[in-house]
Order: C-alpha cells, then sequence, then structure tokens
C-alpha cells in the first residue's frame, strides 16, 4: 500500500487540514498539526457584543450583516459535517436541536465525539449558536449532522468517506468536507450524493498547488451538474493565502472564503486560531444554508450558481486560474440575478424594477401611497426567487418649489408684450436663452438669445365674428379670466392661479378657436392640443420650450375640446365652460409604464365658473371653481388593474391691480387649490405569497385615490417697466400641504428678477 500524500502545513503558527488517499483502499490520515489553543477574548470593558466581535473574522470579509439583518439565519437547513466529529459538550452546539444524531462511518455507530478538535473547530465556523458569548457561526441556527469519518488519530478511509455521505442523503441538503486527497478515487458516492439533489462544499487543499486536490477538483465533472463547490482560502486582506490551491482547471465552480487565523471553537470549550481551507469551506457551506432557509425550493445546482455569480472578483478580471469565481458576497447573493418579474391578471410577464410612474397634481395620492409603502409587490428573479418589490421606489418623487419655476411663472409677465393692430391685438411672448457656463454667447448670438415662446393672437370680424389663435400654453389668455372684458387692462391672463385647471392637461397647448358674439353674450368654440409643440421653429430660431422629459419616452400629449359662454354685467363679467380632454399617453396628467401602466388613458369632462368684478377702474377680484369627472377602466395586462371613475376640483380667487406706482405695472395676491381628486380608487391584482411549492397567491388591493391633504397655494406677484428695455418683478409663493400630501412641511420661496434688453 503506497503512502498517501498529506496536506502540508503552511508557514502560519496554526494550520488545520484533513487529507486522505488517491484510492479508496488506501487510509485517509489527518496531519500532525501545532494546535494552540486560545482562551476566550472578551473585549475591553463597556464593549456591547463580544461575541460579534469575536466572529467578525468570517462575518464581515463576506458581508453576512446583509442576512441577519433581514432575519436569515439558517433555520431548519441541515449540514451534514463530514469530519472528526463534533464536540456535543461544547456550549456552542448546547442549544436543543442543534446537533443531529450522527453517523460514525468507521465503525457504524454513533459515537461523533470530536477528540482531534478539527471537526469541533469547521462546525463552529459554520453554525456555531449566537447565544452572547464566545462566537457565533455564519449560519448559526442552521442544524448540523455529525459524520465522523475520520478517527480520532486522523486515519480513515474513502470507503469511511462514502459511507459517511450516503448516510447523509435525504438527512442534510449540504455536505461540508473539509477535508482532502492526493488522486481521483471512485466517485460513485459523491455521484449518487449529487443526483439526490444534495451540495457538496469541498476544501480545495493546503499545498499550495495549481489546482485543487480531490474531492474539490471533481467540480468539474459533467455529471457534477454545478453542485460541487471547490473552496480556496484568502486572508484577511482578500489575497490567496499561500498554502492555498488554486482554481486552475476548476475555475469555474471554485470560490475563495476566509481561511487565515480563523477563531472558532475546539476542545474541552475552549476556542483556538486556525488556518486552513478547512476553515474557509464551512464560510462557503453556511451562505448556502441561508440562501436555502430563505429560498427551500431553490435547487443545490441554482445555489451554487447564485454564489458563482454574485461573488466579488478577485484577481484578473473575470474567471481566473488562482481566485476562480472570487470571494464569496452574501450581500449580492441575496440580491436578486436578472430581471425581477412578476405576472398580470392575464399571465402577462412584465419587469417590476423596470417600472415607473410620475404622479400629477390629480392623482398626487400615488406619491402618499408609494412613502407608506402600500405599493408592494412580490417578484421573481431569473432563478425564481421570490423578492419583496416597493414599487413605490419607482415613483417619481413631487418636485418641490424652485427657483427656476418662479422665475418661468415671472417671465411669462415680465416678457410679454402687446401689439395692437387694428381690431387684431397680438400678445408674444420671449424667453431670453442663457449662456451655459464656460460657453458665453458670442456676439453674432445675439440675436438668437432672445425667442419667441409662445403668443396668443385675437382677429375681430365684422358681425361679432372672432377668431383667435395661439401656441405655448397661452390659451388662458382667451378662455376662462383671461378672455373677460376686463382681462387686457389688468393682465388677468397672466396670472397663474386664475388659468383654467384643466389646461394643465394638455401642458404648452396650441390652440384655435371661433367665437360669436350674441348681443352681450360671447359663445366660444375652442380646441387644444399639446400634439404641436415644437412648431414655432428649431433651436436657432425661434421655439416652444419643453419640459425634461428625464427617462421617459414622450411628454404627455392630449387634445381638447372646449365651449364657453361669456357676458359681461357692468362691473362683473363672468364665464360657463365645458371641456373634454382626451390624454394619449397619461390619465388626469399621470404617465405610467412597465407594471404600473395604467393602460386606460384619460377622457375628462370638466366644467369652470370664472369671473371678475371691478373694485376700481384698475383693481379687480377674479376667481374660478372647476369640477372633472374621469370614467375609470379595466386593464388585465399591469398590475393596476382598474381605475374607477375619479372626480376632481380646483378653485382659485386673486386680487389683481394695474398702473399702481407707475404705468404699465402689475400686482396680484391669490389663493388657490390646484387640482385634486375628492373621489376615487384604484385597484392593484399582484402576488401576496408563494405557497410552499412556489405557486403564487394573487390579491386585489383597492386603494383610495383621495389624499388625505389638501394644497392650498398662495402667490404675489409684483412687475413692472424700468425704461423702455428692461423690466423687474418679485414674486412670492407659500405652499400648504404641497401636493396634497398632509403633514408635509410647507413651502415658500422669495424671488426678483430684474431682465434687460441688449
Amino acid at each position: 500500500m503506497s503512502s498517501p500524500k498529506l496536506f502540508r502545513r503552511g508557514a502560519m503558527a496554526i494550520a488545520l487540514a484533513a487529507a486522505f488517499a488517491a484510492h479508496a483502499d488506501e487510509n485517509l490520515r489527518l496531519p500532525e498539526v501545532s494546535i494552540v489553543p486560545a482562551q476566550t477574548y472578551f473585549p475591553a470593558s463597556g464593549a456591547t457584543d463580544a461575541e460579534r466581535t469575536n466572529s467578525l473574522g468570517t462575518t464581515s470579509q463576506i458581508n453576512a450583516d446583509a442576512a441577519y439583518s433581514r432575519g436569515i439565519t439558517g433555520r431548519g437547513v441541515t449540514v451534514a459535517v463530514m469530519d472528526t466529529g463534533i464536540s456535543a459538550g461544547n456550549r456552542e452546539f448546547s442549544e436543543a436541536g442543534k446537533l443531529m444524531a450522527g453517523y460514525n462511518a468507521i465503525n457504524g455507530g454513533t459515537d461523533v465525539i470530536d477528540r482531534a478538535g478539527h471537526g469541533t473547530h469547521v462546525a463552529g465556523i459554520l453554525a456555531a449558536g449566537r447565544d452572547g458569548s464566545g462566537i457565533f457561526g455564519v449560519a448559526y441556527d442552521a442544524r448540523l449532522l455529525p459524520i465522523k469519518v475520520l478517527s480520532d488519530n486522523g486515519n480513515g478511509s474513502t470507503n469511511y468517506l462514502d459511507t459517511g455521505l450516503r448516510y447523509a442523503i435525504g438527512k442534510a441538503a449540504i455536505a461540508n468536507f473539509s477535508l482532502g486527497a492526493t488522486g481521483v478515487y471512485n466517485s460513485s458516492a459523491m455521484q449518487q450524493a449529487v443526483q439526490a439533489g444534495m451540495l457538496i462544499v469541498a476544501a480545495a487543499g493546503n499545498d499550495g498547488a495549481a489546482n485543487p486536490d480531490w474531492p474539490a477538483r471533481f467540480a468539474k465533472e459533467g455529471w457534477a451538474n454545478n453542485q460541487i463547490i471547490a473552496v480556496g482560502a484568502v486572508d484577511a486582506s482578500n489575497r490567496i493565502a499561500s498554502f492555498s490551491n488554486r482554481a486552475g482547471d476548476t475555475a469555474a465552480w471554485y470560490l475563495v472564503a476566509p481561511g487565515v487565523a480563523i477563531y472558532s471553537s475546539y476542545l474541552n470549550n475552549q476556542y483556538a486560531y486556525m488556518s486552513g481551507t478547512s476553515m474557509a469551506t464551512p464560510v462557503v457551506s453556511a451562505a448556502a444554508a441561508l440562501l436555502k432557509q430563505l429560498w427551500p425550493t431553490l435547487r443545490a445546482d441554482q445555489i451554487a450558481d447564485i454564489l458563482f455569480i454574485t461573488a466579488t472578483d478577485l484577481g484578473d478580471p473575470g474567471i481566473d486560474a488562482v481566485y476562480g469565481r472570487g470571494l464569496l458576497n452574501l450581500a449580492r447573493a441575496l440580491q436578486p440575478v436578472g430581471a425581477v418579474t412578476t405576472t398580470t391578471f392575464n399571465g402577462r410577464t412584465v419587469n417590476v424594477l423596470g417600472s415607473a410612474l410620475r404622479p400629477s397634481a390629480a392623482t398626487s395620492k400615488l406619491w402618499s401611497l408609494a412613502a407608506s409603502g402600500s405599493l408592494r409587490v412580490i417578484g421573481l428573479d431569473s432563478y425564481s426567487r421570490s423578492f419583496n418589490v416597493d414599487l413605490g421606489a419607482n415613483v417619481v418623487q413631487p418636485v418641490p418649489l424652485s427657483v427656476s419655476q418662479v422665475f418661468g411663472s415671472m417671465d411669462s409677465r415680465l416678457e410679454v408684450t402687446e401689439q395692437v393692430l387694428g381690431r387684431t391685438r397680438l400678445l408674444a411672448a420671449f424667453d431670453n436663452r442663457l449662456p451655459a457656463i464656460g460657453n458665453p454667447l458670442r456676439f453674432d448670438d445675439a440675436p438668437h438669445a432672445r425667442r419667441l415662446s409662445g403668443y396668443a393672437l385675437v382677429s375681430q370680424w365684422a358681425g361679432g365674428n372672432e377668431v383667435a389663435l395661439g401656441a405655448g400654453g397661452f390659451a388662458a389668455q382667451y378662455f376662462g379670466i383671461g378672455g373677460l372684458p376686463m382681462a387686457a387692462d389688468l393682465g388677468l391672463g397672466s396670472v397663474p392661479a386664475l388659468a383654467h385647471p384643466y389646461f394643465s392637461l394638455v401642458a404648452g397647448a396650441s390652440h384655435g378657436a371661433i367665437a360669436h358674439d350674441f348681443g352681450g353674450v360671447k359663445v366660444k368654440f375652442g380646441v387644444l392640443s399639446s400634439r404641436l409643440n415644437g412648431t414655432l421653429g428649431s433651436q436657432e430660431g425661434p421655439y416652444l420650450p419643453t419640459l425634461p422629459t428625464n427617462a421617459w419616452n414622450s411628454l404627455p400629449k392630449a387634445n381638447a375640446n372646449l365651449v364657453e359662454v361669456s357676458r359681461a354685467f357692468g362691473n362683473a363679467a363672468m364665464s360657463v365652460s365645458f371641456s373634454q380632454t382626451r390624454e394619449a399617453n397619461a390619465w388626469l396628467g399621470a404617465q405610467s409604464f412597465g407594471a404600473l401602466n395604467f393602460g386606460a388613458t384619460g377622457v375628462t369632462t370638466a366644467m369652470q365658473v370664472a369671473g371678475a368684478y371691478l373694485l376700481a377702474p384698475k383693481l379687480a377680484l377674479a376667481g374660478q371653481a372647476s369640477y372633472g369627472y374621469t370614467p375609470g377602466g379595466y386593464n388585465n395586462a399591469s398590475l393596476i388593474t382598474a381605475l374607477s371613475g375619479t372626480r376632481t376640483n380646483a378653485f382659485s380667487l386673486a386680487l389683481v391691480a394695474a398702473d399702481n406706482l407707475r404705468r404699465g405695472d402689475r400686482f396680484s395676491v391669490a389663493v388657490s387649490q390646484p387640482m385634486r381628486t375628492y373621489a376615487g380608487s384604484m385597484t392593484l391584482n399582484v402576488w401576496s405569497g408563494l405557497t410552499d411549492s412556489g405557486k403564487a397567491v394573487r390579491d386585489n388591493l383597492q386603494l383610495s385615490m383621495v389624499p388625505t391633504g389638501r394644497e392650498l397655494r398662495t402667490e404675489m406677484y409684483y412687475q413692472m417697466p424700468v425704461g423702455r428695455d428692461a423690466s423687474a418683478g418679485f414674486s412670492y409663493i407659500l405652499r400648504r400641504d404641497p401636493d396634497n400630501i398632509a403633514g408635509a412641511p410647507a413651502e415658500q420661496l422669495v424671488a426678483a428678477r430684474y431682465s434687460r434688453q441688449f
């Protein structure tokens, strides 16, 4: 009988490895090692978790806290420890049920007491209990099945190993092999374990060789079916240990884990530092147990593949001959691999992480639902692992008040010029293009720095007829309060709070209208469309500004039809209008796609009552109230399966004055409630859980779309001309319960602007 080659000790003070002969009839022997028993280490007085400190050598390097923070501890998973046995009297394994009744493969009995220390050290790394003292294992709530395949003096044979492995089949999901051989041997028992669905985690060996030793090297065989993981050792700096066998020809199935000076349980309730791939192997076995606890339906090959794919790459990029797949990374292993998908009511697969929703003022309740966690669903990654996904993270956050918003409102007042030619009145708005930092405008750019951004033209014909055209969101200058007789002198159409609230569904609209005066009663028929944005020209000439699209494919697009009746009564005037708005890619101004796709597009019928009263020749009180109804719909191709009929409203009241301090100045103070839903709901049909067999359980969640808050907005504007070529303005805005979110901090902003043409 030839003498087997043993695992060599490294140059460290302590190292431990198990080795066995290359052939089944050869002895398996544990090499002589130098062990330095260590007393339990207690941190300085005042430390709160000595046990955790003692365990950081294994847990921190592999990001195990990502599992513990989610309550993943290995509970319910059994790991077979093929070794010298386990010291049952050690306090780290005293919890009831921690150690199963073991098997002595050497004599067929039940004596699995460890008298060498190696098996106890390995078992402690894997699953020592978290009892507040000593250490805890990486999977500290896992059960251990002791299989004694090495005698007290380190002798054994592959017959013992095969016998012990066959005993573990059906009793353990994972087998830990902190041992190795110098050559290939009969693999029938391992093949049987693989066919039974077991995951085998085996030490690569401590010879500093280019390839792992057996049985770890069996991982590259086709019959292994990705169910054998070879494990090498790294130090605390993630460098390959000098003694560790490298990945070599088994690189695709090779992981590394901490294996240098690892502190763990030992004989007689003592603790020892040991080094070797024997110490790295139980770290990987424990990680597999954590995955198995969280996702019990995972197959062994899937668990291994997940650990391979999510490992931290070390050494040369990709799979290399030293580190193989890289360092075990539990944080990444617990994250989805590939797309996370779910199915809709009709079975369509949707990517939940690729979904998004951008609410509007009318759908502001969606922000509250997102913040409260009400939009959670269950999805599956490419390994059919279930993940609780918060779709609220995909809801675009509300935009707070900003200087750019206020300046935009001020510009609409400061940069509007009026031309009256006979019975035709033209309002034109200009935008001053500011140079980018580090890219000043050249002299010849000046003609393009001031560009037309919108206009409104009204032409009166004989017989009381009238035609109106406009672009750039100037419909408010003609319809509603902006179209009343006293509006032009006071600039009522330029007060943002007095604009028709449902025109916001047709953002930046172009408009056209015809009107006829029936003895003081004016009737207008109009159309609005946001589909024509951009018709005013290119970037180098007159242009119509558009909103940033960010990740969205297109801005909301809508058309609206409107009929309005208005009349003046001495110092007062009022109008009543009815409109119908058809949105092409939005619902009440909100856009969504993917799993949160509304499906239905909004068709909103609205009524507005508006009026103004002259308190003095240049002072008016004006206000409007609007109500809308949007029918609901059903959509089986999205998680949002139903939208009920939704009722919305808005109102505003303003005091407007002109020519106060100087001719041409304008002042307004307004209080308004932006568009808000007061009746309506949304139904989500989602996976609420999975059965033990992995079948989805569906549930309908009916969520109210009525916000708990009510935004009240106070706005104050003052603007005046400064000479012929300049203007100045002041603005103050206060929002209470912004975006209708109850309890949200109030927002306020003060801005001033001076503009001059050169």
